[in-house]
């Protein structure tokens, strides 16, 4: 009854909290049967923190509000192998599990490989300042795919904000290029990140300002609902989430007894 999340960013962190909240609110209501304390859930963080993109402030929440909630928190724990049946530390430890999340580092698309160009971290394509191959200036790549400035520089993240600027600024570089003038180099305005850990718990960093606990969760409600698309659609996702707040009720869920 082991769960083992590799990686101690955004994701890791976020489905860490809800994997312990479902163990503490659904799980003994749905499986009585279960000695539900015997379920594990263990965070793996290769580097010395959680969060590395946030304050150091707001890193010592997300870690103290995860090991309230009884995740067990390992930090300095590198994973060298993962199987199906658990995965190896870099000193050797072998931990066993029953599933293994891996959300520790992403690899571009397999596209970024039959380009032919060359690539930088996690086989993304080096661009120019631009966003186009510096050999091909007809030719663009955004998003998750490109490894902006070069190889020297670090890549951007693979947020979807970097993706909406990117593809804004090669429309405009594109119709530039008609024009005959010179297109612009790529400049990532950071709006700032959201991660949820628990209920009525976040912690953000929102134009460089730090916010954590109910303010933050309310402010990542906020963010959320505000970029659907249409109002029934902000209307019933705000329903939902206000059921689930006051029942600790989770609808869609596959509930799976053994004969």
């Amino acid at each position: 009854m082991t769960t083992i999340i590799v990686g101690g960013g955004p994701t890791g962190v976020e489905l860490a909290g809800a994997l312990a909240e479902l163990r503490r609110h659904v799980l003994p209501r749905d499986f009585p049967e279960l000695d539900v304390s015997r379920a594990r859930i263990l965070l793996l963080e290769a580097s010395d923190r959680l969060l590395e993109a946030m304050p150091r402030r707001m890193q010592r929440k997300a870690l103290e509000k995860l090991r309230e909630m009884g995740v067990d928190v390992q930090l300095d724990a590198r994973v060298t192998d993962a199987d199906e049946c658990g995965v190896t530390l870099a000193d050797g430890d072998r931990i066993d599990t029953g599933a293994v999340v891996w959300v520790a580092g992403l690899r571009a698309s397999p596209l970024a490989q039959a380009l032919g160009a060359p690539l930088g971290a996690g086989g993304r394509v080096v661009v120019a300042p631009s966003l186009n191959l510096p050999d091909r200036p007809d030719v663009y790549v955004i998003g998750d795919m490109a490894h902006a400035g070069g190889r020297e520089n670090a890549p951007h993240p693979m947020l979807a904000p970097v993706a909406i600027q990117q593809g804004d600024l090669v429309a405009k570089n594109i119709l530039r290029q008609i024009e005959g003038k010179k297109p612009r180099p790529f400049n990532y305005k950071d709006p700032g990140t959201m991660v949820t850990i628990g209920r009525a718990s976040a912690v953000a960093r929102v134009y460089g300002v730090p916010v954590s606990g109910f303010v933050a969760w309310l402010l990542w409600l906020t963010v959320h609902i505000v970029w659907l698309i249409g109002f029934r659609n902000r209307a019933l996702v705000l329903v939902n989430w206000a059921w689930n707040y006051f029942t600790y009720e989770r609808g869609v869920r596959l509930i799976r007894r053994r004969r």
